[in-house]
């Protein structure tokens, strides 16, 4: 057992010493917050200088006009208009030449950055839906938006004066406006989806590096050993079950210690949240315990399995090149949450949800987002109700698959770490577990 501790507190001091661990402590979380994080901004940014705008109206209805006053209502910041209509062309549909001179013309002003937009309406725009388009060369899903409704409900007033209704046009599309559906939890009131997506992959993100990311210095370590010889002298001093898990153990201390820093961290703002202006949904996310204590339980059980596995591979494999061709499934059934959250974010106690997170090479992560998305509005903690009864038993199966990983993982590493050369085929492996 000394000896034991001796390889655990070799590979945790390597690990530790280096200057690489201090900056991974501030920078991974910096990091994926800013990954997370600065999309959102960026896409919540608005605008701070007006966006210039041009009509070719080729209708008998004044398109062109009704929209420009219906763009008046947005302002910047600073009181000055957020839409600029520069020019508003009243074309005949007869005048094809002129029409496409000042298309092109348009068009240049585009290129050129000297105008955002220019809107086309045909002669057929009220009763056609490819009667008016816009030529742009921005994707900005704000002004698409406001310039959609401001156009439906021009449209809208222009087809029913056109119509035999026996109602004002006010009136109509007072009654048929469309609802703002807003939703509430059953603890009458709701996170907002966005902070919930963003929070999950901040979360899932970390677990997702530091798993993998110390996993495969497990591997790396190994592999180093085995080809320089090492290995055949440690051998000699402690047994292979001992030497594993001294690795798995070991690289774990710094993967805690960072956690165990983040914790604190995480514990001091939350003592000073008084002093922050935190947005009391982003509070619920960050400090609620069930989600602490969650992640904290499938960071260790996710390394666990995953080291584990990554010891097998740098057990049988000769070169990190070798690895590589393992490495990669690996990798991919932990990136798979990502690829799947869509489904689970929007279904998150569905029966496919729950399957997928009760996986064990899944858990880690799938059960991570399912508990995000259901945690901050649960309302019962009994054992096998809510989300907290399906987390304790997804975590057990993880513990239960981290056991037989280890069984398995030291049948074949006491053998692999002594093979050079040719690497093991999958019948030899069996055989070494059956040994």
């Amino acid at each position: 057992m000394h000896k034991f501790w001796i390889i655990l507190k070799r590979e945790y001091v390597q690990v530790v010493k280096k200057k690489s661990f201090i900056l991974g402590i501030v920078l991974t979380p910096a990091l994926m917050i800013g990954f997370s994080v600065l999309p959102a901004m960026l896409a919540a940014k608005k605008s701070s200088k007006t966006e210039h705008l041009a009509v070719i109206d080729q209708s008998e209805y004044h398109i062109g006009t009704s929209f420009s006053n219906e763009l008046a209502e947005y302002k910047l910041d600073n009181g000055m208009p957020y839409y600029q209509v520069d020019s508003i062309f009243n074309l005949p549909e007869q005048d094809t030449a002129q029409y496409q001179a000042i298309y092109d013309s348009l068009a240049q002003l585009i290129n050129e950055n000297v105008l955002k937009y220019f809107l086309v309406v045909k002669p057929d725009a009220p009763m056609s839906d490819t009667g008016i388009y816009l030529v742009t060369n921005s994707d900005n899903f704000r002004s698409l938006s406001r310039f959609e409704n401001k156009l439906s409900n021009i449209l809208s007033s222009i087809r029913l004066n056109e119509s035999n209704v026996n109602l004002s046009v006010d009136s109509v599309l007072s009654l048929t406006r469309r609802v703002n559906l807003k939703t509430k939890d059953a603890k009458g009131d709701s996170i907002p989806f966005e902070i919930k997506y963003f929070s999950s992959i901040i979360f899932i993100g970390i677990i997702f590096g530091m798993v993998v990311g110390y996993g495969q210095l497990v591997m790396r370590s190994v592999i180093e050993e085995k080809n320089s010889r090492i290995i055949e002298v440690l051998i000699s001093s402690v047994s292979p079950f001992q030497l594993m898990f001294g690795k798995i153990i070991g690289l774990a201390g710094a993967n805690f210690t960072q956690m165990a820093v983040w914790v604190i961290i995480g514990a001091g703002l939350y003592s000073m949240k008084g002093s922050f202006n935190i947005d009391s949904s982003i509070d619920r996310i960050i400090f609620n315990p069930v989600i602490v204590i969650f992640f904290v339980l499938y960071m260790i059980s996710g390394y666990l399995l995953y080291s584990t596995i990554f010891a097998l591979v740098g057990s049988i494999v000769n070169t990190e090149k070798e690895a590589q061709g393992f490495v990669m499934p690996i990798t991919m059934m932990m990136i798979l949450p990502f690829i799947l959250g869509i489904y689970v974010i929007q279904e998150p106690n569905s029966t496919t949800s729950v399957i997928l997170s009760m996986i064990p090479l899944l858990t880690p992560t799938m059960m991570m987002m399912r508990v995000i998305f259901i945690a901050p509005t649960l309302t019962e903690y009994s054992l096998f109700s809510g989300i907290v009864g399906e987390a304790l038993l997804g975590l057990l199966f993880v513990c239960l698959a981290v056991v037989v990983m280890v069984w398995i993982t030291s049948k074949i590493f006491r053998i692999g770490i002594l093979m050079y050369g040719k690497r093991p085929t999958l019948p030899e492996i069996l055989k070494w577990i059956r040994y």
